[in-house]
């Protein structure tokens, strides 16, 4: 059974998912192939036009040049001339291959182009440098090229980046093999990629988001039907979603009913991913938080915070878990809604003997295992299956690697290993990094496309744990808990960024702009 009703959410296609659906579409109503294929190239062409009239909105010299191929990527361009051309927007079509190769879809927008009076130039790679151009659209190529580009298309591509005016791809930047996921030698870098009818993976992982730029997607009037048809579990988490899933509020309780919340963490020399920790909790909803940290270091962690309440753990000084504090921590974990585990707890051999034997015997008190938590469970991974808790997992790459071993090198396979994972050990797994990949058990894959190397640091993990051990608390169920979780952490960044940029930017400014990621 499926937590979220996944009709909130986007379908995030891969190339052949993308042309099963295309082929699908075309047809529909009459059987015209041909014919409903353009009806679609013209609604992409549309699209190209609103955002390139956009882009040119505040340029003082409005000129386009438009490359195109002779497959439906450039036929795209010539609709797009088309309507420039009505536009009375100067525009410029460089063609790479002659008029007879147009085919299909591609050859009806070039017999409109030049009924609306356009002309093709012809070029080889051999273009001049630019002087009156404002702007790029690159319809050279589309979903299908595969392989490195052959010399003409290539000594373009280098022509086109050399000079240094933005470029808006049509649906791929040219030189990206979609059929490979790989970018090959010579590649189109756009500023902006405009995706048609539906977004793809390629674009929001580190492969093809270096040369994608700023991804938007026009949607086409693909029946709902065939986008289920042809979608494969795997959906683009955006922050507009945030208002849908958030937990509601009980605005006549009392701080109980607003959820209770356990954090055990901390160690002698990591009492800031403690404290990063439950200040995130705290400022994510949860009505009590209660941080269970070995005794010693509790006077650290007060001068450090007001809001928790502290629950000591006998240490004899030493400042770390060991297994004599099970039974206390058992019983208070029963009076809680979550527990979160992990954060700068240490990979000393008492503490981790002391987190496999507690989460094993941890029963329906959803549970979130980060950082040292998930070192513990690396070193006997059989625990996992011991764990009958609801279980999130929240792994940055080393440590996803010292569970399950090396993670594959492409998005596709990503996605795959994970779906496995999850499935196999009934686990959520959340994958931190750029993107974040989250694999629910019912063989979901949600990925929240986050580019920020100011979240980079040491503590932003410890964060994100908070925030979820938060929302499990209030009620959120673990797959909820885990989605919402990562598009508000993901948030928080995007705003502290704004405000400090990259480099100054520090996982405590993070939860000070939760109360802003959350509205």
């Amino acid at each position: 059974m499926k937590d979220i009703s996944a009709n909130i959410f986007t379908p995030l296609f891969s190339t052949e998912n993308m042309k099963a659906l295309d082929k699908d579409a075309k047809k529909q109503a009459d059987g015209d192939e041909i014919k409903n294929g353009y009806a679609l190239m013209k609604l992409a062409g549309k699209a190209l036009l609103d955002f390139v009239v956009k882009k040119l909105e505040n340029a003082t010299r409005k000129n386009v040049a438009i490359f195109v191929g002779g497959g439906n990527n450039g036929g795209d361009g010539l609709v797009l001339a088309s309507l420039l051309i009505e536009e009375a927007i100067p525009c410029t079509v460089f063609s790479l291959v002659s008029e007879e190769k147009f085919q299909n879809e591609a050859k009806l927008a070039l017999e409109d182009f030049k009924a609306n009076r356009g002309s093709l130039i012809y070029t080889e790679g051999s273009l001049s440098k630019n002087e009156s151009f404002t702007l790029v659209v690159d319809c050279m190529l589309g979903i299908g090229a595969h392989d490195d580009l052959r010399p003409e298309y290539a000594k373009t591509v280098e022509a086109i980046n050399s000079w240094g005016i933005p470029i808006i791809a049509a649906d791929v930047p040219t030189g990206y093999d979609s059929t490979n996921h790989r970018r090959t030698k010579t590649c189109i870098t756009a500023q902006d990629t405009i995706l048609f009818g539906m977004p793809r993976l390629d674009a929001y992982v580190k492969e093809g988001g270096e040369i994608f730029g700023n991804v938007h997607v026009a949607p086409l009037s693909y029946p709902e039907h065939l986008i289920q048809k042809n979608a494969r579990d795997i959906y683009l988490v955006e922050e507009d979603l945030i208002p849908k899933l958030l937990p509601k509020r009980d605005e006549w309780g009392e701080k109980r009913d607003q959820g209770c919340a356990l954090i055990v963490a901390g160690s002698v020399n990591m009492t800031g991913a403690a404290t990063l920790c439950t200040r995130a909790a705290l400022r994510s909803g949860a009505g009590l938080v209660t941080l269970a940290a070995p005794k010693s270091i509790i006077p650290i962690l007060q001068s450090k915070m007001t809001e928790p309440v502290f629950f000591g753990l006998s240490d004899d000084g030493s400042g770390l878990l060991y297994p004599g504090n099970i039974p206390s921590l058992l019983q208070k974990t029963t009076h809680n809604q979550a527990l979160a585990i992990g954060p700068g707890l240490s990979t000393e051999p008492p503490v981790k003997e002391t987190v496999i034997e507690y989460l094993s015997k941890v029963e329906d008190v959803p549970t979130v295992v980060d950082a040292d938590a998930l070192n513990a469970i690396a070193s006997e991974v059989s625990i996992l299956q011991a764990i009958i808790a609801p279980t999130i997992l929240t792994p940055h790459k080393r440590e996803y690697e010292r569970l399950f071993g090396p993670l594959p090198t492409t998005a596709e396979d990503i996605c795959n290993h994970l779906r496995e994972k999850a499935t196999e050990t009934n686990k959520i797994i959340l994958l931190k990094g750029a993107p974040t990949w989250i694999a629910i058990p019912n063989g979901r894959i949600y990925v929240v496309p986050t580019t920020n190397s100011g979240m980079a640091k040491g503590g932003c993990g410890d964060v994100l744990t908070g925030i979820i051990v938060s929302l499990l608390a209030q009620g959120a169920s673990p797959e909820k808990a885990a989605v919402l979780g990562a598009i508000i952490h993901q948030k928080a960044g995007r705003i502290t960024r704004k405000e400090l940029g990259p480099y100054a930017m520090l996982p405590s400014d993070l939860i000070k702009n939760l109360g802003k990621a959350f509205t």
